[in-house]
């Protein structure tokens, strides 16, 4: 799994009915480093009264009210020029004239069009090779998102590891607090609401896990700058952000303990165990529910998956626990000699079936896969090859309940 920083890793439209809005309220605003401006609070759909301080919603429960299943999208902070240029070869000097690689049949089989080029798509013309560093960009992705029917972004995110890091320390924390203005004065001027999760990457450039005390005192720096900010308000699961540890499987279960303990008060901790095996070695009781980034998901191959997914969900539920599904509408690592497994879109059969199947477990959210992973192919922004075509056949799948 490709890293988040210069490397690319493993996280890649969405839609959903509009939101219904409760008349919540949540005061306080952030401490040093980022000054939230006085957006409401974010209500989700069958979203009551918020839950006592410490503790955690599952919607489903007999204290919270039924409603349409929430839609959140993974998010990555990482594009810009250099990043392009890295993925995309000769082509990353500018918005390509031509996709760059053709696609055979397969879904899978890509040829590049530029020399030194690992990407199959673009976005579409109205973005081009944007630059997250730019304010624009980021206001058009939340527009969009949030047109789409998206209720929020699972912002993947990793800091310097200092303890007195701030938002300008790097380029991660600097697109991280302009993402939550961004949220912000979308959130002044709309009644429906968009929010954040914090996706925190666990693991380093090198596919190790970071150090105890980088990982605290990351989360230390995102509890004191954003714990109490608006902008990841989601009263459907408690009063507190959510905060989903990716690749938590890479870590051993004293460990995750002796890091997230001291973070259950002030975080609702959602682990990234692949099944029961993983739940059940001792981490269960440090999370507040899990989410198993999946985004090779093969509904062709493996439809023992479902089974799987409901198995976990039934455990997570019985003791009070949120569970977050995958969705994806396809995965291609197979070409350019990266060396990875390929589920074709074929298209938007996968997206239906993974759709269908998934839904049997009764998420209290979904975890799109992704709204702007290029490097695997899991993207569903607008594209160049594809244009809204997994939005719109998203859109259909909701509507239809």
């Amino acid at each position: 799994m490709p890293a988040f920083d210069t490397t690319v890793r493993r996280r890649d439209r969405g839609v959903l009915l509009g939101w219904l809005v409760a008349a919540l309220v949540l005061a306080g605003c952030a401490s040093a480093g980022h000054r939230p401006s006085a957006a409401p609070a974010t209500s989700l759909p069958g979203a009551t009264a918020s839950p006592a301080p410490g503790t955690t919603a599952r919607p489903g429960s007999a204290s919270v009210a039924s409603g349409p299943v929430p839609l959140f999208a993974h998010y990555y902070l990482w594009w810009d020029a250099a990043h392009w240029r890295a993925r995309l070869g000769s082509a990353g000097t500018g918005a390509p004239a031509r996709l760059p690689a053709t696609l055979a049949s397969d879904g899978c089989t890509a040829t590049p069009a530029y020399p030194g080029d690992t990407l199959v798509d673009v976005p579409a013309p109205s973005l081009g090779l944007y630059s997250e560093d730019d304010v624009a960009t980021l206001t058009a992705q939340v527009d969009e998102a949030a047109r789409e029917g998206i209720n929020g972004f699972v912002v993947s995110w990793s800091g310097t590891g200092a303890a007195n890091q701030t938002s300008t320390s790097r380029a991660f924390n600097h697109r991280l607090a302009s993402l939550v203005d961004v949220v912000h004065a979308f959130n002044r001027d709309h009644s429906t609401r968009f929010a954040l999760m914090l996706g925190y990457e666990g693991l380093d450039n090198q596919r190790r896990p970071r150090p105890a005390a980088w990982v605290r005192n990351d989360l230390s720096y995102f509890v004191r700058t954003y714990g109490t900010d608006p902008a990841f308000s989601v009263p459907r699961y408690g009063t507190k952000p959510v905060v989903m540890f990716l690749d938590s499987r890479r870590f051993g279960a004293g460990e995750l303990h002796q890091i997230l303990t001291p973070y259950r008060s002030q975080l609702t901790l959602i682990g990234d165990e692949h099944g029961l095996a993983e739940w059940n070695r001792g981490a269960s009781d440090v999370f507040d529910g899990d989410g198993w980034y999946w985004s090779e998901e093969n509904p062709y191959s493996n439809a023992k998956a479902f089974t799987v997914l409901v198995a976990l969900s039934r455990q997570l539920h019985a003791q009070g626990k949120l569970w977050f599904s995958p969705l994806s509408g396809g995965y291609n690592k197979s070409s350019f000699g990266i060396g990875g497994k390929c589920v074709p879109r074929r298209a938007g059969e996968t997206l239906r079936r993974l759709y269908a199947g998934n839904k049997r477990s009764n998420p209290d959210g979904w975890m799109l896969i992704s709204w702007n992973e290029y490097y695997e192919n899991t993207y569903a922004e607008p594209s160049l090859r594809y244009g809204t075509q997994t939005l719109d056949l998203l859109r259909r799948l909701r509507a239809g309940g």
